[in-house]
C-alpha cells in the first residue's frame, strides 16, 4: 500500500511539474508573439561578369541600401513581413537606384542572447533613375526587376524587445545595361536584360 502511494505521489509531482514547465514555455511563447519592425544599412560589392554582345564587363558596382521592415513575430524563433528599401548603384560616377518592396521571412534557430539566423527577402525593385548622364556610353541598372536576397547571420540580444543584427548576405537582381555603340545617339541607345549578383554585409536592430 505505502509503494503504491508512493508511485502514485511521484507521478502526481511529475506531472505537476511538467504541467508547469508546459505553461511557463507558453506564457514565454505568448509574451514573444508580437510585432517586430527591423531598420537596416548594408552595402555590397558586384560579383561575377555581365555581356553586352561579344563584350564582358565586370560586375563593379557598389552598392548602399537602406531597408525598413514591419514584421509579426509568432514566437522567439521566427517572423515574417514586408519590407521597403532605398537601393543605391555607384558606376564610374554613375548613379541608379532602386525602390525594393518585398517579402521578409527570418528564422532563429536558438533562443540564445547571441543566436544564429537566416532571413530571405523576395520582390520587385522598381527603378528610380537619379543620374544618367548624357555622354555615358554604358549605364548599369537602367530597368526595374526582380529582387532576392538572403544571408546568414547573428542575433545579439539586448533585452526582449532590442536586438543587434549583422550578416553577411547574397543579393541578385534582374534589370539591364543601357548602352550606344560608338556614333550612335543616345535615343537610339540598345538594353541588355541581366543579372546583377552582389554579396555584402548588413547591420540592422529588431526592435
Amino acid at each position: 500500500m505505502n509503494k503504491t502511494l508512493s508511485v502514485f505521489c511521484f507521478l502526481l509531482s511529475a506531472f505537476c511539474f511538467s504541467h508547469a514547465c508546459l505553461a511557463q514555455t507558453g506564457i514565454a511563447q505568448q509574451d514573444a508573439a508580437r510585432f517586430v519592425y527591423q531598420s537596416s544599412i548594408s552595402s555590397a560589392y558586384g560579383i561575377g561578369k555581365n555581356y553586352i554582345e561579344t563584350d564582358i564587363y565586370s560586375n563593379t558596382n557598389f552598392a548602399f541600401e537602406i531597408q525598413q521592415i514591419i514584421a509579426y513575430q509568432f514566437n522567439h524563433y521566427f517572423f515574417t513581413g514586408m519590407g521597403v528599401g532605398l537601393d543605391f548603384w555607384f558606376y564610374e560616377k554613375k548613379l541608379s537606384a532602386f525602390i525594393p518592396f518585398f517579402v521578409n521571412v527570418t528564422v532563429k534557430f536558438v533562443d540564445r542572447k547571441m543566436a544564429p539566423f537566416l532571413f530571405a527577402n523576395t520582390g520587385y525593385a522598381f527603378k528610380w533613375q537619379v543620374q544618367k548622364k548624357a555622354e555615358a556610353d554604358i549605364f548599369f541598372g537602367s530597368k526595374a526587376g526582380l529582387y532576392f536576397q538572403t544571408g546568414f547571420g547573428f542575433n545579439i540580444k539586448f533585452s526582449d524587445k532590442l536586438s543587434l543584427l549583422f550578416s553577411p548576405y547574397y543579393k541578385l537582381q534582374q534589370s539591364a545595361i543601357q548602352y550606344r555603340k560608338s556614333g550612335s545617339e543616345l535615343l537610339l541607345a540598345e538594353t541588355k536584360n541581366q543579372l546583377f549578383h552582389f554579396a555584402g554585409i548588413k547591420i540592422g536592430l529588431l526592435y
